[in-house]
């Protein structure tokens, strides 16, 4: 399939990462969003990325130029009459992304392969909200998307085969590792994270010390980084709306919420990003 050119619907953390993935691999792409300041809070985050690379050298300053010059940023949806590909990125609730795919669907080419960034949500759904079931899947991208090596690739089973094979290739040619997943309720990822994060999580309602249980999968287990740590770092909240989703789709016990978990996040403890979750990131 040739793919010259990518609109990524929402211009959050995620939606900004796969664009300057996405541009690296050569592939003019537009960021559309309805709302301004979220554009040009993406730009930001895009320029600080970029800077980042070149500090790191894993790209040249001239890379960094000609991929910046690849990404423009629109809050009109008519860059989507002009793509090869749709990537859907906004919030991760299925009523917003059922709403946003119907437009998307309502506008993009009729060749125009459109995929969903979701990182639990029925893919089959959210197919059918974008009118073309089979010419749309899941591109599931980890964050940050630059340097997250692995994409889940998630057909549901009216997605033609040829689109899932397309989806791979594009996950190579952006340097990304593949993993076709069924669709199942968190895919491969995060039916295994929200498994051990809620066993971490009950372990810890019992008493234990998160920097213990950390310490326990990352020397006993082989972890990088313990369970509660990847959630502190990933942010709390989304955290509990990947369980309340799990145990919402598969009514597996294990996946219940403890009170006391849904309680620190209520509080406003999300993690790094608020300065305390399981840890503290006080000064």
């Amino acid at each position: 399939m040739n793919i010259q050119r990518i609109a990524i619907v929402g211009a959050g953390t995620m939606g900004t990462g796969i664009a300057q993935v996405v541009a690296q691999a050569g592939i003019t792409v537009t960021i559309i969003d309805t709302g301004k300041a979220a554009l040009d809070k993406s730009c930001q985050i895009l320029q600080r990325s970029l800077k980042s690379a070149v500090e790191r050298e894993k790209l040249t300053q001239e890379e960094a130029d000609r991929v910046r010059k690849m990404i423009s940023c629109s809050t009109e949806w008519d860059a989507i009459e002009q793509a090869d590909w749709v990537i859907e990125a906004v919030f991760e609730e299925m009523a917003v992304k059922s709403e946003v795919l119907a437009r998307i669907g309502a506008v993009a080419p009729g060749a125009a392969v459109i995929s969903s960034n979701t990182s639990t949500l029925p893919i089959g759904k959210l197919g059918e909200a974008s009118g073309r079931p089979g010419r749309f899947l899941g591109m599931h991208f980890f964050n940050p998307p630059p340097a997250m090596k692995l994409v889940e690739v998630i057909p549901s089973a009216q997605t033609l085969p040829e689109i899932t094979d397309a989806a791979v290739e594009l996950c190579r040619r952006m340097g990304k590792q593949p993993a076709v997943a069924p669709d199942i309720p968190g895919f491969f990822v995060n039916r295994c994270f929200g498994a051990l994060l809620s066993a971490a999580i009950d372990i810890w309602v019992q008493g234990a010390a998160p920097a213990d249980i950390d310490a326990a999968m990352e020397l006993g287990s082989g972890h990088r980084m313990g369970p509660l740590a990847t959630a502190d770092l990933v942010g709390l909240d989304i955290c509990l709306a990947l369980l309340d989703s799990l145990h919402e789709q598969t009514g597996h016990a294990r996946f219940e919420v403890a009170p006391a978990f849904r309680e620190m996040v209520e509080d406003g403890k999300l993690g790094r990003k608020s300065g305390e979750g399981f840890y503290s990131y006080g000064e």
